[in-house]
């Protein structure tokens, strides 16, 4: 038995589409015999679109959906939309995306189940019916600590809740937590992630934090203050690796960017250019770059080894559930 997936090579992004830029048409002169041509997708004066645009736009949506395989969020829609010169790149036409969408979902033109949304969630503890269903229950979620005899140990953190609902089901498949910092992490959170790394590395354990952020002065001023933090407060040693963004991605796959803040403390000494939001890289090349950054840590024949003995116990469960079934008058 091997591990999900630990010797698939990560796709190498592809080079994404450029982004179009579409103006809006002005009106001609009541005196002119010539009409301006408007193209099939910009809206018209007062950002109301037609009939077709509106179909055009949905067919869009629906083909985007229809080609990922797992949710997205409605802004990594947003910037594959622009990308196609569907939609222009302002916070106007996001806002006006999200009002279009809420209709669609409410007719069914789009499933509900298109999105996925992790910036909300409600806190219950663990309750069962019976005994029975503990124990189905454990069956179905029992899982070995398959990083117990290997030589790392891993975190992905991630700038946004959004991005946690893309990047967190590929990281637990692995057993690697996912924490979202929003932005820079408070000392409280820093202090308890430091509590976990010191004793990972008593254990003999090389600690590694792979970063999911945005390439702005704040993106990066955030994740090297994590970095100071876990060295001059707490005293822990770990690698704080960027996986994402960064430029060679951008470049690689021509992601769309936005002006720089001028404003801010870490404003002052930026020196990468234009600025690139978490979102615009694709939810499926987060999801393999992620998967990528795990395997290659990963001991395949110490990771069978515990899987193999993760199956008997499951086993040995599923035996006990069975025979609790059948001793019930």
């Amino acid at each position: 038995m091997t591990p999900p997936d630990p010797d698939k090579a990560p796709a190498r992004p592809g080079k994404g589409g450029k982004l179009t830029a579409t103006l809006s048409p002005t009106r001609a002169p009541k005196s002119s015999k010539r009409r301006r041509k408007v193209s099939e997708t910009t809206p018209r004066k007062g950002n109301h679109r037609t009939h077709g645009q509106m179909k055009k736009m949905l067919d869009a949506i629906l083909a985007i959906l229809a080609a990922e395989k797992d949710p997205i969020t409605i802004r990594h829609l947003f910037y594959l939309l622009v990308s196609q010169g569907i939609i222009e790149k302002t916070e106007a036409a996001y806002k006006a995306l999200c009002s279009h969408l809420s209709k669609w979902r409410r007719s069914g033109a789009v499933p509900w189940n298109s999105f996925t949304d992790s910036t909300r969630w409600h806190i219950q503890g663990t309750t069962f019916d019976n005994m029975q269903d503990a124990l189905n229950t454990t069956v179905e979620t029992y899982r070995r600590n398959l990083w117990a005899d290997q030589d790392h140990y891993l975190e992905v953190w991630v700038e946004k809740d959004a991005i946690a609902g893309i990047v967190a089901p590929k990281a637990n498949a692995f057993g690697v937590p996912v924490f979202v910092c929003r932005g820079f992490a408070s000392l409280s959170s820093l202090f308890s992630a430091a509590n976990t790394f010191r004793r990972m590395a008593e254990a003999g354990k090389k600690v590694i934090i792979y970063h999911f952020g945005d390439y702005d002065p704040s993106g990066v001023a955030a994740g090297q203050s994590v970095l100071k933090a876990m060295r001059d407060d707490f005293r822990v040693e770990l690698q704080f690796i960027r996986a994402a963004v960064t430029e060679e991605q951008i470049e690689e796959m021509n992601l769309p960017t936005r002006p720089t803040k001028t404003t801010g403390t870490h404003a002052r000494h930026w020196t990468g250019g234009r600025s690139v939001e978490l979102d615009a890289m694709p939810a499926a090349e987060l999801r393999r770059l992620v998967e990528s950054c795990i395997t290659r840590h990963i001991d395949v024949d110490a990771w069978n080894t515990l899987r193999r003995t993760e199956e008997m116990e499951r086993e040995t469960l599923r035996q006990m559930r069975d025979n609790f079934r059948e001793a019930q008058p």
